[in-house]
């Protein structure tokens, strides 16, 4: 177990280049670490969660918190020791007059970095100090994440974004015996301000119509009342939900998706002839350039890939929505590459993990992941003053100068 929490460490460190970002990611993930289990120590001790009510009188109850500060590689660290009220607790995580472990350091890094499993914890903890957590215990160590996880996914949002990306990341979960592939949906933004961020990631079953309409009512519900363009991928249902929730929003396909997809249905021989067609029309000047590249495509090739030229027809509107928008609009929205992008990130974070236990596993794997991601974007996208007053001439009604 040492060698493949000193690997998945050695991982972890390699995917950071800034040495003092590291330093605080890691000193911040150990400081919630310990104050979880310190927690969770303490429920044991008491035998009751916080305010849950209880039969029997309580004769010991939390009271309040202690500080102390802990030395670490990278210095030291001030944590929050919860005492109960007879005073009769005594921690093992944090043990009276002694000094935190380097191997419990790494171990509850790893754990918030890469979401260890509940076997990895209580096999570390009982080699480390000779205890046992019990289940429960451990569940509240990971139920402390899940919380913030929770409130996160619940945050109010900013009441109209520029930009949203949708997406999803397939995991292996398993499920009652059985290993199904379960979609953790991904929702990307930039706001009016310019400032880009990870807006929902939720667990579904699969994607589908109501999965959409779900997300996108769960997006109005925490404040987002205008979308100006909506990017994906051509997904099942969801030209139709975009209609019903933010109808004045601009749809637009990834043009990337299309083209694998309409490779899918020519051979080998002519894809690079077609390929080189294809870009007449999404690298045309305007839509009018654009449908006369698409007549001469349909032209050429109706007659021997015409599943090929019908799905460019059938999704014209959404495909070529970018062509109406100054060049530096359509480099934000006429690919989905923002968020496939931070998708191939999030996987070197969680490559480790092939099959995740369940669903609360795999969410907080991604989340740890997505959040340490995020810390490295600009606080404001380059050139976002420039596109911003191209917003405000293009949506006059729905773009206004904030004082």
């Amino acid at each position: 177990m040492r060698d493949q929490t000193q690997k998945l460490l050695d991982d972890l460190v390699n995917q950071i280049a800034d040495k003092n970002e590291l330093a605080q990611i890691q000193d911040e993930l150990f400081k919630r670490g310990v104050e979880a289990l310190l927690k969770s120590e303490l429920t044991g001790h008491l035998g009751h969660s916080p305010y849950e009510k209880t039969e029997e009188p309580k004769f010991n109850t939390r009271n309040g918190h202690s500080s102390k500060t802990l030395k670490t590689r990278s210095g030291e660290v001030l944590i929050q020791v919860p005492r109960d009220r007879a005073g009769t607790f005594d921690p093992v995580t944090v043990q009276k007059h002694s000094k935190m472990s380097n191997e419990l350091e790494q171990t509850i890094i790893l754990l918030y970095a890469k979401g260890m499993s509940t076997e990895d914890i209580t096999e570390f903890v009982d080699q480390t100090y000779g205890v046992k957590y019990s289940k429960g215990a451990i569940s509240l160590i990971t139920d402390s994440l899940l919380k913030d996880i929770t409130e996160w996914q619940s945050r109010p949002l900013e009441d109209q974004y520029a930009i949203i990306w949708i997406d999803a990341i397939h995991y292996k979960i398993r499920e009652e015996g059985r290993v199904l592939s379960k979609a953790i949906l991904v929702v990307m933004g930039i706001s009016m301000e310019g400032i880009q961020d990870v807006l929902s990631l939720k667990v579904y079953e699969t994607e589908s119509a109501s999965v959409w309409m779900e997300m996108l009512n769960d997006l109005k519900s925490r404040g987002v009342n205008d979308i100006l363009y909506l990017c994906s991928d051509n997904l099942k249902g969801l030209d139709k939900a975009v209609e019903a929730v933010y109808p004045q929003s601009i749809h637009q396909i990834c043009i990337v998706h299309q083209i694998r997809n309409t490779l899918k249905f020519v051979s080998y021989k002519d894809r690079k002839a077609i390929i080189a067609d294809i870009k007449l029309i999404y690298k045309a000047d305007n839509l009018e350039m654009a449908k006369e590249a698409l007549g001469r495509f349909r032209g050429k090739w109706q007659h021997k890939y015409h599943l090929a030229v019908n799905s460019w027809e059938r999704n014209w509107d959404n495909l070529t929505a970018f062509l109406s928008y100054p060049q530096e609009i359509r480099t934000l929205i006429y690919t989905t590459n923002i968020i496939e992008s931070f998708n191939a990130s999030l996987r070197k974070y969680t490559k480790n993990k092939k099959v995740f236990p369940n669903d609360q596993a795999a969410l907080k794997s991604v989340f740890l992941a997505a959040m340490q991601i995020r810390r490295k974007w600009q606080k404001k996208r380059r050139g976002w003053t420039q596109i911003f007053n191209q917003l405000t001439i293009l949506f006059p009604d729905r773009v206004t100068v904030r004082k």
